[in-house]
């Protein structure tokens, strides 16, 4: 027996000398933290696109999933959130997940898979049901009541980033904020706060705009313009609409107010013979939506509500962001229809030198910010490699 032992051992020692180092360095690497958070990164990635195949949740155990509810006085009172966590029991590196304009945002099946992976892979995740007063999918028919519920939100995203930190499960200094789209921008206003903005440990931005001001430019004008340069964009057609009627609704009179939305919202061919019997106010009106002339359309804007000006500028991160205090990780799509990318470039530049460090990124993968179907597959890879890249970087300030 110990002959036919050693005779074994002497044919298939190489095979077991390989599988010993591959213990001992896969034990070297999970040791050390950078090459740790870079597996459980590549172990995630599946997960994160949507594959049926999930390492994590063969391996792992299911996360906690509960409903909390916050009174938040300054905003629109109760405030309903979830928060995924680890079952381990331990203290975890949080994020704070921030989505404006989405009124059932917590049942969305991208979110549900990202917070129950992240919570997976080691991390607490809190989703707030920021309040959006308006149906799913439908904007607002006026911008006013939009940033007023954005307002709101900021007040929401304070009060649920300061209660998440003072979980006994929660790291309260790995702990920072993920926005997307809009969420993205009101986070941003609310990260810059001086209640929490000494408390944020790193932001990450998907698609956000920076000013409010100039996405009405580039959307009334159906171009962008960055560092001296044009180029033509084509926006959603909704939020085209919603300008137009945004404007119009200010007219005093119903038929000059009927003309003008049968021309710019419905797009009627045959409403543009009867111009001649608008009002002169809202011939210049008129004018201006036909040239896409920004200044005299916010000059028009400003003259009838300035509150609204203000408000516009109020929410937006351009007004806020010298208070940012922490690490940023920007990433935008180039052919995003919502947002233009260059939003996301004006942040990068206005953040570059305020003492932490910035992370920028452009895609052209995603539909705004979910994923498309790619239509060149080598393109795609390189995408999604930066992505992952991103995603380690991010996740070294959680673990």
């Amino acid at each position: 027996m110990k002959e036919r032992t050693i005779r074994f051992l002497r044919r298939y020692w190489l095979a077991f000398a390989i599988v010993i180092v591959f213990v001992m360095m896969w034990g070297a690497l999970w040791s050390i933290r950078y090459s740790h958070v870079a597996i459980t990164t590549v172990l995630i990635a599946p997960d994160l696109f949507g594959s049926p195949v999930s390492i994590l949740k063969i391996v792992g155990e299911d996360p906690i999933r509960e409903e909390v509810w916050l009174n938040v006085p300054e905003g629109r009172g109760l405030l309903v959130a979830d928060v995924y966590r680890p079952s381990d029991g331990d203290v975890h590196g949080a994020m704070l997940i921030a989505v404006g304009a989405a009124p059932s945002i917590r049942d969305h099946p991208g979110v549900v898979r990202l917070s129950t992976t992240a919570a997976r892979a080691g991390m607490v995740v809190m989703i707030p049901q920021l309040y959006y007063p308006f149906q799913e999918n439908v904007l607002p028919e006026d911008v006013q009541g939009l940033v007023g519920a954005f307002g709101t939100n900021v007040e929401e995203i304070i009060a649920s980033f300061e209660w998440l930190r003072e979980q006994p499960y929660t790291d309260p200094d790995r702990t920072g904020i993920f926005g997307a789209s809009a969420g993205a921008g009101i986070a941003l206003v609310a990260a810059s706060d001086p209640r929490i903005n000494h408390e944020v440990d790193f932001f990450a931005s998907l698609g956000t705009y920076y000013d409010l001001v100039d996405l009405v430019s580039a959307i009334t004008t159906e171009s962008i313009q960055y560092d001296g340069r044009s180029e033509p964009w084509e926006p959603w057609l909704k939020s085209v609409r919603v300008l137009y009627n945004s404007v119009i609704s200010y007219l005093p009179k119903a038929q000059d107010r009927d003309i003008l939305t049968r021309i710019f919202v419905n797009e009627d061919p045959g409403a543009s013979a009867l111009v001649g019997r608008l009002s002169p106010g809202a011939r210049d009106v008129y004018d201006a939506l036909q040239d896409r002339d920004v200044e005299r359309i916010l000059a028009f804007w400003g003259e009838v509500s300035p509150q609204d000006i203000a408000t516009l500028r109020a929410v937006s991160p351009s007004s806020a962001v010298a208070a940012l205090d922490t690490d940023l990780f920007i990433m935008h799509d180039r052919s995003d229809p919502y947002i233009p990318y260059v939003e996301s470039r004006r942040l990068r530049d206005a953040t570059a030198d305020n003492g932490h460090q910035v992370y920028f990124a452009e895609f052209d993968f995603l539909n705004h910010v979910e994923l498309k179907n790619p239509s060149n597959p080598i393109a795609f890879l390189a995408y999604l490699v930066k992505l992952i890249f991103y995603t380690w970087l991010l996740m070294l300030k959680l673990r």
